[in-house]
């Protein structure tokens, strides 16, 4: 079950009545996303959107379609993301490698998974230079935004010297016709590369990809290690190399099934001001500087559509793709600290990485060391908050977390703060039995539960 393109996928999820097309005009700035941010937070039963008439763009826009964990799953190529879960695992140890990040190079690094070259390919149909990002539709999502925004990315870069290719979803402001603002993430790929390329005094090649492949859009913002190629690893996933396709004006790729290829240069030194930004905290990114991307060309497909995503306070689609990435990226946690019995992130703090987790009883270790193996790994480096329970609770269940947390921490002993970040241990049970019902007297009430008129409850 791959999807090699967005509307094949949005044909999936229209045949599984998982996507409402909407044909009415609606307007880029704010009513657009006003409706999105309802649907969001279950409003017809959170459905992905097809917006077919957007006002000021001739490209329809796509909304929401990872708006759960299955369709995020149909994104990857499966209908069962457990299983995917274990194989990964099976897959990372049967390498023999004891470091996880090292397993994963492994895995990618094989020819089979690699991407293929493809000639005359789809994504350069149109040629939409002239226009540049005009063609795009003007999306404005809260009132306070700096400007329109592009936010289901793929942004490709590459370092100076050579090497892999890097995908990373970053946020585009456009300023006109010919000009955006990129703002990379402090240690992300793009940004040791544009580093790299502005410390020669060079011009950094970008290209930009929206839609195509789905299981990119998932790739481009999990963590995966900067040595592991985000195509490589789809291909790994889904069991088929991706096709791409060179770029005409850098030794970048694409792929070739994209709907729209922005391709440009950020000059050493050309900043303007970006924001501000209405962000997934429930505040705006206040404005400040970012490098300019220049546009050199625009193409598309045919029958292009524009992806996109709402960033804003939570549940939005975006929490579904990181819960994804929590699930597949758990057996990398499990190897550095092996007595992990359990972690959920929950949605409010999903992106500052903020994780519940429980571990074996037969863990000692003090919580310092830990936390500190917990922040080592991909999934939870730089993790605000890490809350270690004993296995007797389910991570899933935040209210109980909150219980024991409360009842069994003690702040002098049981916290610890690091550059900026906490962990609280749970583990240790509290003093005294714990209270339970008399078992007989349940295995009574059981048997008469009938007699009390309470039968249908639980």
């Amino acid at each position: 079950m791959s999807s090699g393109d967005l509307k094949s996928f949005i044909h999936l999820l229209e045949q599984a009545d998982q996507l409402v097309r909407i044909s009415t005009v609606v307007d880029p700035h704010l009513e657009l996303a006003c409706i999105v941010d309802r649907v969001s937070k279950g409003a017809g039963r959170g459905r992905g959107l097809l917006f077919e008439t957007v006002l000021g763009s001739a490209l329809p826009v796509a909304v929401n379609l990872f708006g759960s964990l299955e369709r995020v799953g149909w994104a990857l190529g499966t209908t069962d993301l457990e299983g995917m879960a274990r194989q990964f695992a099976a897959d990372l140890q049967a390498t023999g490698e004891g470091d996880g990040e090292r397993a994963m190079r492994v895995l990618s690094g094989k020819n089979e998974w690699q991407p293929v070259v493809v000639s005359n390919p789809v994504c350069r149909t149109v040629n939409h230079s002239r226009r540049g990002l005009k063609v795009l539709p003007p999306i404005t999502a809260w009132p306070g935004d700096g400007g329109p925004y592009l936010t289901m990315t793929q942004i490709y870069s590459r370092h100076p010297d050579g090497g892999m290719l890097n995908c990373g979803m970053y946020r585009i402001q456009c300023h006109g016709s010919h000009t955006a603002t990129i703002r990379c993430r402090p240690g992300s790929g793009a940004a040791s590369h544009l580093a790299a390329w502005h410390a020669r005094g060079m011009a950094m090649p970008v290209a930009v990809a929206i839609g195509g492949p789905p299981i990119l859009n998932w790739a481009a913002a999990a963590p995966l290690p900067n040595d592991v190629e985000e195509t490589a690893f789809c291909g790994y996933l889904q069991g088929r190399p991706l096709a791409m396709s060179n770029c005409q004006t850098s030794d970048l790729q694409v792929p070739a099934s994209a709907d729209i290829v922005i391709e440009g240069v950020i000059e050493p030194g050309v900043m303007r001001s970006e924001g501000p930004f209405g962000n997934h905290t429930g505040s705006y990114d206040v404005e400040a500087s970012a490098p300019v991307f220049q546009v050199q060309s625009v193409h598309a497909r045919q029958d292009a559509i524009c992806p996109w995503t709402l960033v804003g306070p939570p549940p939005m689609e975006n929490i579904q793709l990181a819960r994804v990435t929590a699930r597949l990226f758990l057996p990398l946690v499990r190897m550095v600290l092996p007595t992990l019995r359990g972690l959920h992130m929950p949605g409010e703090g999903i992106f500052h990485r903020a994780a519940l987790v429980t571990v074996d009883p037969a863990e000692q270790r003090p919580l310092t060391e830990v936390a500190r193996l917990l922040w080592d790994t991909l999934l939870l480096k730089g993790a605000r908050l890490l809350v270690v329970g004993a296995d007797d609770h389910d991570p899933h269940d935040p209210s109980a977390v909150f219980w024991r947390v409360l009842n069994r921490a003690d702040w002098q002993r049981d916290l610890l703060i690091e550059n900026g970040q906490m962990a609280i241990d749970a583990r240790r049970l509290p003093a005294g039995e714990p209270v339970r019902c008399d078992p007989g007297m349940l295995a009574k009430v059981l048997a008469r539960w009938h007699e009390y008129g309470l039968d249908g409850s639980d």
